[in-house]
């Protein structure tokens, strides 16, 4: 027997925050379902697809009876998103729970709470902290980068250098890779390596945002390690995020140190050229031509049916001239995911790697870097 009171603004916030996590398909019903907890005054709801597990709790309920119960997401949330706002009642008898909004009535059939998977409590001890923005920013200029590959499971994942007063992010599909690096004044208890599964990181930005509107004095977030899961405390919030097994590859091997050529442009215009050439774009392979020369960038791109476009830049460049081939979405990819309004690409020849920064990055000891494989230059 379960019954509570609790605002639908409330009710709402905290089945969004945990619903990410729910499977959309999975062999275990009992995954399907949100647990909701009630200990003491705090209402507890937790959702797990057994990779990532989010775990949120809050103390703005009226509590009638304690107790738990694990309740199908697919009705409960998209019916307490349309509540009118004000006080909604919950409560259960038998194998039933029913959600009560003014004149609005849901009721449904429940799961056995006993059944829903235990999460791992938090070792507060060997908690360190951090300002989540920094951590929301760091996985944003990365995980664009990860593959989708499920024969390279590690690849799925963010690698993760936790060293004393550093933090990087690695990511990489093999065809482009994204660096983050970021000092910090933290406790981290020694080095670490880990690789972390990006579909949970990618919940951790609406975490950080759902707790900066409840505290203005600033976004920390504590974060956990263990041998199997990252956790990261954010507020009220505890999201898990699976250790993927490695290894990761060597990414220092593959960053060139001897680029010589370096362009400066502004970085919309540069996304608005490509998709304007890309419509007459291979479809296999996605390809463009960047022509650069002094002052200038001429971009094309050849359709197998013989159609062809053309456009052109003005960017600062006084070296040699060169001609490369890029696969377009890789490299507007990049280009979305930098957040300064101009762009350095760095360049050797048409066949070796090639380096994107912010303008105004301290370069590859600080800051962002991504690197993206050149194409072989149709009828070359």
């Amino acid at each position: 027997m379960v019954k509570f009171e609790i605002q639908q603004e409330e009710f709402q916030k905290a089945l969004d925050l945990v619903v990410n996590v729910v499977p959309a398909k999975t062999p275990m019903p009992i995954l399907t379902c949100v647990l909701m907890e009630i200990v003491g005054d705090r209402l507890s709801l937790s959702a797990t697809n057994l990779e990532n597990s989010i775990v949120t709790s809050t103390d703005q309920i009226t509590v009638k009876t304690e107790g738990k119960i694990a309740v199908p997401a697919g009705k409960l949330v998209p019916f307490v998103r349309s509540l009118r706002p004000g006080k909604v009642s919950v409560s259960t008898k038998d194998q039933d729970i029913q959600v009560v909004g003014g004149k609005t009535r849901l009721t449904e059939k429940t799961m056995k709470a006993d059944e829903y998977p235990a999460l791992k409590p938090l070792k507060e001890k060997n908690g360190f902290a951090v300002d989540g923005r920094i951590l929301v920013d760091m996985i944003n200029d990365t995980s664009y980068a990860v593959s989708r590959d499920e024969t390279r499971p590690a690849l799925m994942g963010i690698l993760w250098e936790i060293r004393a007063t550093e933090l990087n992010l690695v990511a990489t599909d093999a065809h482009r890779l994204a660096l983050s690096k970021k000092a910090m004044s933290w406790d981290a208890p020694g080095d670490k390596d880990l690789i972390v599964r990006t579909s949970g990181l990618r919940h951790l930005p609406k975490i950080v945002a759902a707790m900066a509107e409840n505290d203005e004095g600033g976004h920390p977030i504590t974060i956990f390690m263990s041998d199997n899961q990252l956790s990261f405390l954010c507020g009220d919030t505890i999201l898990h995020v699976q250790i993927l097994e490695g290894p990761f590859p060597d990414y220092h091997a593959v960053i060139p140190s001897d680029n010589d050529k370096d362009l400066t442009v502004d970085k919309a215009s540069l996304i608005q050229a490509i998709r304007r050439v890309s419509i007459t774009a291979d479809r296999m392979s996605s390809q463009i031509r960047l022509g650069i020369e002094a002052g200038r960038m001429e971009l094309s791109a050849r359709g197998t049916d013989g159609s062809q476009s053309e456009d052109e830049l003005e960017i600062s460049y006084d070296g040699e001239p060169l001609e490369i081939g890029f696969n377009y979405t890789y490299l507007v990819d990049i280009l979305k995911n930098i957040r300064t309004e101009s762009v350095t690409l760095s360049l050797r020849d048409a066949q070796s790697a090639a380096l994107l920064r912010p303008v105004g990055d301290a370069g590859e000891e600080t800051g962002v870097l991504c690197l993206l494989m050149p194409l072989r230059l149709a009828g070359e």
